[in-house]
């Protein structure tokens, strides 16, 4: 089976030329740039059977020929792109299906019926600068594409990207000549194929955010192997969110980036004995200041549905509540420009190639490779210490500080997090109920940090030049304080959930 590997970075436009000085591209260069005027139109059954079956059909005009792909997309959640391909040449500007080998895809046609209700969904208009690079045991084709995407309803993106299409050799030759131009060349992984661009174009509905999938891993898999799955899982769930959170304002978007965001950062710590420390810790670093980033507009989001909105529909035309929104507009507006900016920035770019990088790294073999190891006794010690540092302190539950309590709802975060990390090597109903039972401890515990959140935001919020008027500090601070009254009490039904989950980790 034919199969196209790849890499894609998106490039701020400003910066593509940037890519045909790069001392890296005329040092490998072998022979002169080509350059190509690429129109190709994307086709589609009205209820998109071929996107519901990750497939993607073109017919792609260069100079005089009309060259037909058909692609699969394989798993989510690496840098690279490793999908089945099936090109041929065609002679009209609409697929021929006859002219697909495979059996299966062809069986598809014919049993569903899609060979008749194709339809043209959307092109692509894209000047196309191409190189071919060589490096040791390497060749990659480097392709500078500039243009756009078209639905046939008028809506329109700019591209501007490259890609890395390796020919021959290691796929971690992609990674290096990526995070070569990287240094450069302000360009981030690119999450979405062009193809996926286009059929978000056909779509009326602004791109929706997206929760994560389970982690499926094998029970024969050692530590290493349940780690990158688990991290790709992760960054799967960062780039399924990738468009909502970088387009428009969503605090859904933005909301589940983070999750993804910190997601990753648990697998880190719950990896941690097993993992090189400085690698570790590089990478907790990156993903902290990532998480910063987009933290701001996650508060303000908060801030705004939890306490403002609902206080607003009950004290309508309050003078300071209205001057309250109006500043908190005003911060989100700032604040979601700062999460774009660090979307599409160079430093998250590299920590992207970087993470595959290692990702792809080999490790040695043997008993004496502790991330050889199988993962099944790691995970049961894993999810054991987890609970039992968040069961520690219950007996003291209605004593606890605020301080404490938040404490409490950090290692709950974690062990939750843990759980459904390592929930497919145990009994399926038991890690669901006690993933369930971390869930509702956490969103209980969450109008603490809310408050604290809330409180650290009003001093934001002013100036002293434009002093924030003091009255919206016991507005803040009572709303906040009935909540927090109302889920201590809340906590007390929920904590009895907890102590009986049964060991089902042994």
């Amino acid at each position: 089976m034919p199969e196209e590997t790849e890499l894609k970075l998106s490039v701020r436009p400003e910066h593509a030329a940037r890519i045909k000085k790069h001392p890296l591209v005329r040092a490998l260069r072998a022979g002169r740039a080509r350059t190509k005027h690429l129109v190709g139109t994307y086709f589609d059954t009205p209820d998109l059977l071929l996107n519901q079956r990750a497939l993607s059909l073109r017919v792609r005009e260069v100079d005089r020929r009309k060259i037909q792909t058909l692609k699969r997309m394989g798993p989510a959640g690496s840098a690279i792109f490793v999908r089945d391909e099936w090109e041929q040449d065609v002679n009209g500007r609409v697929p021929d299906l006859g002219a697909i080998e495979d059996e299966e895809i062809r069986r598809f046609f014919a049993e569903t019926d899609a060979a008749i209700s194709l339809h043209p969904m959307f092109r692509t208009d894209v000047r196309r600068t191409l190189w071919t690079l060589r490096d040791k045991d390497a060749e990659i084709e480097l392709a500078l594409d500039i243009g756009e995407i078209r639905s046939l309803k008028g809506a329109r993106a700019p591209i501007c990207e490259a890609e890395l299409e390796l020919k021959e050799g290691d796929p971690r030759r992609l990674i290096e000549v990526a995070l070569a131009l990287n240094e450069r060349v302000d360009c981030t992984v690119g999450a979405l194929t062009k193809a996926e661009r286009g059929y978000a174009l056909c779509r009326p509905e602004p791109p929706a955010a997206v929760k994560a999938t389970p982690v499926v891993l094998e029970r024969g898999a050692s530590i290493w192997q349940a780690f990158v799955k688990i991290c790709r899982n992760c960054l799967a769930h960062l780039d399924a969110n990738d468009a909502a959170a970088r387009t428009g304002n969503d605090p859904e978007g933005i909301h589940q980036a983070r999750v993804a965001i910190r997601r990753l950062r648990a697998a880190l710590k719950v990896f941690k004995s097993a993992l090189p420390e400085d690698r570790r810790a590089h990478f907790m670093k990156e993903l902290r200041w990532l998480q910063k980033q987009l933290g701001d507009a996650r508060d303000l989001d908060v801030f705004k549905a939890e306490m403002l909105t609902p206080l607003r529909a009950r004290m309508a035309k309050d003078a300071v509540l209205e001057d309250l929104s109006l500043r908190t507009e005003q911060a989100r507006k700032k604040a979601y420009a700062q999460a774009h900016e660090a979307l599409a920035s160079r430093r998250y770019g590299r920590l992207r190639l970087e993470l595959e990088q290692w990702f792809l790294e080999p490790v040695g073999e043997g008993a004496d490779q502790p991330l050889a190891r199988g993962v099944r006794a790691f995970a049961k010690r894993s999810v054991r210490k987890a609970h039992e540092r968040v069961m520690a302190d219950g007996d003291r539950l209605q004593t606890m500080s605020d301080a404490e309590l938040h404490a409490l709802r950090i290692h709950g975060k974690k062990a939750r997090y843990c759980v459904e990390f390592f929930a497919s090597l145990f009994p399926e109903r038991a890690a669901r109920r006690h993933a369930r039972a971390l869930a509702a401890l956490q969103d209980c515990l969450g109008a603490l940090n809310d408050g604290v959140v809330a409180q650290a935001l009003l001093k934001r919020l002013g100036s002293k030049a434009d002093p924030l008027d003091p009255r919206a500090v016991p507005y803040v601070a009572g709303w906040f304080a009935a909540r927090i009254h109302d889920e201590r009490a809340r906590l007390a039904e929920i904590w009895p959930k907890l102590a009986e989950v049964e060991p089902y980790w042994r």
